[in-house]
Formats: C-alpha cells, sequence, structure tokens
C-alpha cells in the first residue's frame, strides 16, 4: 500500500453496528474523502440490524427508546457529528421540567434541590448528615494518587449518608453501576481534577461559579459543565440510521466475527461464513466479543477485554392516560437507592422531559430494572420483568389502570462497568493499538459509556487511522 492520497485506496473493515462502529465508519469515510482518499468500508454486524442499543421504536404515538434517551450537547464531537449529518435541525433540547429530579427515600419521592445551599436548607437527608456534607470544604484532600471507588470518594467528603442515598442512585441510574465498585477516575475524572487543582468540590465550584461570573459564561457542577439534554423530533434512532445511511461501503448483518489475524501490514478478519482482508480494522463490538477476536492475537489484551464487566439493564416502557396517574409526573424521573424496597433503579418520566414521545393526554414512563445491584433479573421471564414494573408503577405513582402502550426491552449484557482497575486495561488495549498500527478498538465499553464518549472516540479512530495513512 502506498502512502500518498492519489493512489491509496485502504481497506477498512469495521466490526459491530452500534453507534460507536457506525459513527467511527462514517468518521473514516469522511475525513478520508475530504483528504482525496475513498476507502473501501466494509461493515460487519452480528445482529439482523445496526444501531444497537441506540435505536427507536414509534408505536401509536409513542417514542420508545431501546438504549439512550438522548445526549448532553456540551461535547464539541457530538455537535460535530450531527452536524456533518445534516441533523443539526432535527435536534430537540429537553423541557424545562427536565431539571427537576426526584430521589425515592423513607417511603416519599423527594424533589433534589439544585444548588448546594438549597440542598442544606431542604429534607432530603437527615440533619447530621447535611452539616456532614457542610464539613467537605475543610476535608484534606487525597494526594496519594491512587484510584479509589465513586462511593469511597463520596464518602471520604461528603459522608456515608450522602454517598448511600444519593451518589449510589445516581451511579446506577448513569452506568446501572455498583458505586462501591466503579473506579472514580475512570468514570468521573473530573471530580478528582477539582480535588487535585481545588482542594475539594465545593471550594471547585465556587472557584468555577467566579471564574463564569468574570467570563459571562455557563458553569456545570461535579460532572462538567453546564449542558442540557437533546435528542432528535424522531428520537435517538435518527443518529445511527442516518450514520448507516450515509456509509457508501457495504454493511452486512447476521456476520459474527470469529478472529482477527495480522498478516504483515494488513489483517484477516475471519466470520463463520468468510474471511475479509484489510489494510485496517476497527473492532466496535463490546468488549467480551472483542476478547474473543483477539484471543489468539494477544493474550494480554484478551484478558484486560475480558475483565471488563457488563451490567444486565431490562427497560419496561408504559403508556398510561394522564388521569390513570395519581402522581403529575412533572419532572425528569426519579432514582431510587437500594433498600428501599423496590426492585427498579428508577424511571424517567419520557414526555416531560421531550413532550412529543407520547400522545396528548397520555403519559410515558420508562423504568429500569437490574445492574450491577441485582444480576439476577436476567433469569426471569419478560412477562415477570413487565409485572415488577407495574406492580412499582402502583406503588409509587398510583397508576390504577392497565397501560395503553407496552414494551419490554432486554439487555443481558448491557452496559460496561468501570470498575478499579480499568484505566490499566484500557492502557492495555492502547499498547495492542501501538504494536499493530491499523488495529484500533472503540466503543462504549473504554472511555465512556455515553453517546457522547462514543462519538469522541470515533473521532479518535478516524484522526489515528489517518495519521497511519499519512494523510493527517
Amino acid at each position: 500500500m502506498q502512502n500518498t492520497a492519489e493512489t491509496l485506496r485502504p481497506k477498512v473493515v469495521v466490526v459491530g453496528g452500534g453507534i460507536a462502529g457506525l459513527a467511527s465508519a462514517f468518521l473514516i469515510q469522511r475525513l478520508s474523502r475530504e483528504r482525496g482518499v475513498t476507502p473501501e468500508i466494509t461493515l460487519l454486524e452480528a445482529q439482523d440490524s445496526t444501531g444497537g442499543a441506540t435505536r427507536t421504536e414509534l408505536q401509536d404515538g409513542f417514542l420508545c427508546e431501546w438504549g439512550p434517551n438522548g445526549f448532553l450537547d456540551n461535547e464539541p464531537a457530538t455537535l460535530d457529528l450531527v452536524n456533518m449529518l445534516g441533523l443539526s435541525e432535527r435536534i430537540v433540547r429537553a423541557s424545562g421540567f427536565a431539571s427537576k429530579r426526584y430521589i425515592y427515600h423513607h417511603g416519599k419521592m423527594r424533589e433534589v434541590p439544585l444548588s448546594p445551599r438549597a440542598f442544606l436548607g431542604s429534607d432530603i437527608l437527615p440533619v447530621g448528615a447535611k452539616l456532614r456534607m457542610a464539613l467537605e470544604p475543610v476535608i484534606p484532600a487525597k494526594r496519594n494518587g491512587h484510584d479509589e471507588t465513586v462511593y469511597d470518594f463520596a464518602r471520604r467528603r461528603l459522608g456515608t449518608d450522602f454517598a448511600d442515598y444519593m451518589i449510589d442512585p445516581m451511579v446506577s441510574g448513569i452506568f446501572a453501576g455498583n458505586a462501591r465498585e466503579l473506579s472514580l477516575r475512570a468514570v468521573f475524572p473530573k471530580m478528582v481534577e477539582m480535588e487535585t487543582q481545588y482542594g475539594g468540590l465545593f471550594r471547585a465550584m465556587i472557584a468555577k461559579k467566579r471564574d463564569a461570573k468574570r467570563t459571562g459564561q455557563a458553569t456545570g457542577g461535579p460532572g462538567g459543565a453546564a449542558a442540557t439534554l437533546t435528542t432528535f423530533k424522531n428520537g435517538m434512532g435518527e443518529l445511527t440510521a442516518r450514520l448507516a445511511n450515509e456509509l457508501t461501503g457495504s454493511i452486512i448483518t447476521h456476520s459474527s466475527v470469529r478472529a482477527v489475524h495480522p498478516k504483515g501490514e494488513a489483517f484477516e478478519v475471519v466470520t463463520q461464513e468468510k474471511s475479509y482482508f484489510a489494510d485496517a480494522v476497527v473492532l466496535a463490538c463490546p468488549a467480551y466479543a472483542a476478547a474473543e477476536i483477539l484471543n489468539s492475537v494477544c493474550s494480554n489484551a484478551a484478558a484486560a477485554l475480558r475483565a471488563i464487566p457488563y451490567a444486565p439493564i431490562d427497560v419496561v416502557a408504559h403508556g398510561h392516560a394522564v388521569e390513570d396517574v395519581g402522581h403529575e409526573l412533572d419532572g425528569f424521573g426519579v432514582l431510587i437507592p437500594r433498600g428501599q424496597d423496590y426492585r427498579a433503579l428508577g424511571s424517567l418520566w419520557c414526555d416531560a422531559i421531550f413532550p412529543n414521545q407520547a400522545p396528548t393526554g397520555s403519559h410515558l414512563l420508562r423504568t429500569m430494572i437490574g445492574g450491577a445491584h441485582d444480576p439476577g433479573i436476567v433469569s426471569l421471564s419478560d412477562s415477570e420483568v413487565e409485572d415488577i414494573a407495574a406492580t412499582e408503577h402502583r406503588r409509587l405513582f398510583q397508576v390504577k389502570a392497565a397501560p395503553r402502550f407496552r414494551k419490554v426491552i432486554r439487555h443481558p449484557k448491557g452496559i460496561a462497568q468501570y470498575t478499579q482497575g480499568h484505566l490499566p486495561r484500557v492502557a492495555e488495549l492502547e499498547l495492542l493499538e501501538k504494536q499493530l498500527p491499523g488495529l484500533l478498538l472503540t466503543g462504549a465499553g473504554y472511555r465512556g459509556v455515553s453517546v457522547n464518549g462514543c462519538a469522541k472516540d470515533a473521532f479518535r479512530v478516524a484522526n489515528s487511522l489517518l495519521a497511519h495513512w499519512r494523510l493527517a
């Protein structure tokens, strides 16, 4: 293969047709063409369709997401991708209700205050817990550089009650994870930066607000910059559908990849039916699938991939008439800490967030069950999972009639868990990428489980290949 843009026509195989694989394939195609190169791209997907969990179903006026219900608009990579696809005019931003969120504990749904001062004045935690929180600015910063779990960080800086009733359900809601297992550096690196740079969270927030006032820019909380949840008029499935439509290469479904073999400076990709020869391979499949594919290539990388656990997550979507629901459902939704006699992790109130996602006069509940705290959910039938959700809807929201719309979506290996040791595992994969130029790994299992994480990493993949081909 010659290294000039005029003669280079690289063959690329992308394994996995979810958001990560589709975005990587599209960006490789788009950025290469901008440099006068037309790569031959083949995307192989094991399932019967592309999109992965980023898929939307529209039935009887109810818009049901299989996976993410949106993305935060503070990641330039995602906005660049949306613009490249011509989807900017399709964007829908969450309503004002999305800022109103609830936590359930001690037998009651409680609205989460939006500022530290309001939080300290609320009844969401007992007085002793709030006094412990107020001590956060005088808690010494951790300086030894060792990683810790999200739970340990929250307990150390803000107290046990805050860790139990606020942080753990938040982690369950975002990652379907267990805060006692997840690596702080892997999932909330900005919190590490805030403590390192400013000495604590409250000090960092005060400093950031001072800077924002001086510059006139908005500021966010410990998780990062201020952002608005965003989707598309017909749901997140618009994004993956447009990505697939924009690809000019081959998309082959029902094609399960079994192995990748280096062949000099190229690769052989082996499926159950045939082999493909490629100048570059992008593994955008889940980590456990990539582990089997690379087993004969690098045992260390395969072991690192196998060590990334996945939590099951089931989604139960129920549509109800407004008059059949006793609660106003006037917010983003509710998170439920463990130990509250509920199996659900929480429920999103979809029509309050995005009013077009349910017919007029209807509510759409999207309730998540399972996660790292409840792996046994995989042993239940679809009807058993739905019955759990329906029972808890009656208790939580005073639902008094059968749903008009119902959908059960099950992800037995749903969300990658960035447990302690995750960053060294990713480093092992990066070492393999350096040893085998042209082989790249991407997806929600490595550098971010969100749509934003996948979009940002897709740009890394495309730019890495351009550099490899000396086109950057």
